[in-house]
């Protein structure tokens, strides 16, 4: 059987049956997260038992071999993320391709493939493999896939002709703003037409980046500007800000941790905005941040007494300094 390959975004509207060995390649992060998802949607993620190797490893056959064969403490099936950041192939990746593929277990093998181009992933890896593992390409999309996507996603009180065109013009086949907009629109519990359609045409919303960038370079006075300029405009928008500060802080410990940024939605090109910070702030800095929007969540829903503003400002001083 020869291997399959399919775009993300028409994986993500499929299926996942009788399938357990799974190639990502691509880009578009966004879509490599939503593909991951995807394929364990119908697991307990905190009851799986994961492993990651590197397929460049020297050992990797060894390791392979030792997670797959032993027992799962917690479940019936593991997990083994595998990676090859390497921008080269050789014999010796391809025969370890072809070893995964040709794997006979339950469990379930996610790769990514991030260094690769898409030309060398065709012509010299699914060319030559057979199984039933699935690639699956999370290259930018195509307009006509970010229109399937949306028909398919969309909340149904903004699911019309349109409005999914007017998207399509207004984000260019940026999937990555899309999708974070569309996120925003789930935060804020919004279920109205013109409203929903406010996120999206909003500057102030879509350029929510703009706060951490101004953090980041010590710009304080400007970072406040934006805290009042959306309370003014919206004394509602406090979830939003509980949402961006929450993804800014954990970004700024996943850094001091080491940990990959991407599973935040944050990519390469942002990176240095969020090291910038981490670079002179403490944890224990970054801890009070931490406690400061727990309050600010509780304020918001009626727990504590105050004005979550005041620690929304307190967050922002306390990192921008």
């Amino acid at each position: 059987m020869s291997a399959k390959l399919i775009k993300a975004i028409k994986f993500t509207l499929s299926a996942t049956d009788n399938v357990n060995k799974y190639f990502l390649f691509g880009d578009e992060h966004i879509l490599m997260y939503q593909v991951k998802n995807h394929c364990l949607k119908t697991l307990d993620i905190k009851l799986l038992e994961k492993f990651y190797i590197d397929i460049a490893d020297e050992n990797f056959d060894a390791n392979l071999d030792q997670c797959l064969m032993s027992n799962s403490l917690f479940n019936e099936q593991k997990v083994v993320f595998l990676t090859l950041s390497k921008n080269r192939l050789n014999k010796e990746l391809v025969e370890r391709f072809k070893k995964i593929m040709a794997y006979e277990t339950d469990n379930i093998l996610i790769t990514e493939i991030t260094n690769l181009s898409k030309k060398v992933i065709e012509k010299d890896i699914i060319s030559i493999l057979d199984g039933d593992g699935c690639f699956i390409d999370c290259s930018s999309p195509y307009d006509s896939e970010i229109e399937n996507y949306l028909k398919n996603n969309l909340p149904v009180f903004l699911n019309k002709n349109e409005h999914i065109k007017v998207l399509l013009e207004m984000y260019e086949g940026n999937f990555s703003a899309l999708f974070n907009d569309l996120e925003i629109l789930k935060i804020l519990e919004i279920k109205e037409e013109k409203e929903a359609m406010t996120i999206f045409t909003s500057n102030g919303d879509k350029n929510n980046y703009k706060l951490i960038e101004h953090i980041s370079n010590n710009e304080s006075d400007s970072a406040l500007s934006i805290i009042n300029s959306m309370k003014k405009k919206d004394r509602n928008s406090v979830p939003l800000l509980i949402w961006i500060l929450a993804r800014d802080i954990n970004a700024i410990k996943f850094i001091k941790d080491g940990k990959n940024l991407k599973t935040l939605g944050i990519w390469d090109n942002q990176i240095n905005i969020y090291k910038r910070i981490s670079d002179r702030t403490s944890r224990e800095s970054i801890d009070k941040s931490i406690n400061t929007l727990d309050g600010i969540d509780k304020c918001f829903k009626g727990v504590l007494n105050g004005d979550p503003w005041n620690g929304i400002k307190d967050i922002v001083l306390e990192l921008s300094s």
